[in-house]
């Protein structure tokens, strides 16, 4: 059984006189996978290559994406992205901060 989620990086170059990286990934998703509430130390920027996907960003409206279109989240910016029947490729691009993981879970504060 395929994994639900693959992430293939394709390129990775330092962002010049800075701290911030570039980070060029595919990422290939099953049909109804969920990536879950999360967020990045930089902007992501993607591009549908093939199928269909809806971006949750809390605090903003669904947007539903299909092949062809292109979409970003600002550094911090809690999202999830949900796949739809098919499934999914997406050309991925962040401009991170080094040495910080790529993505991490968002956990609601326990206060």
């Amino acid at each position: 059984m395929p994994e639900p989620i693959t992430r293939t990086i394709m390129e990775t170059f330092d962002v010049p006189d800075s701290g911030y990286e570039t980070v060029m990934m595919l990422v290939e998703m099953a049909p109804h996978v969920n990536s879950g509430l999360h967020t990045h130390p930089g902007f992501d920027s993607a591009y549908l290559l093939e199928g269909g996907l809806t971006v949750l960003e809390l605090g903003k409206p669904d947007k539903p994406i299909r092949a062809g279109e292109s979409w970003h989240v600002l550094p911090g910016a809690v999202h999830e992205v949900k796949i739809g029947d098919r499934n999914t490729k997406v050309l991925a691009v962040y401009v991170v901060q080094k040495g910080k993981p790529l993505a991490t879970p968002w956990q609601p504060d326990s206060n």
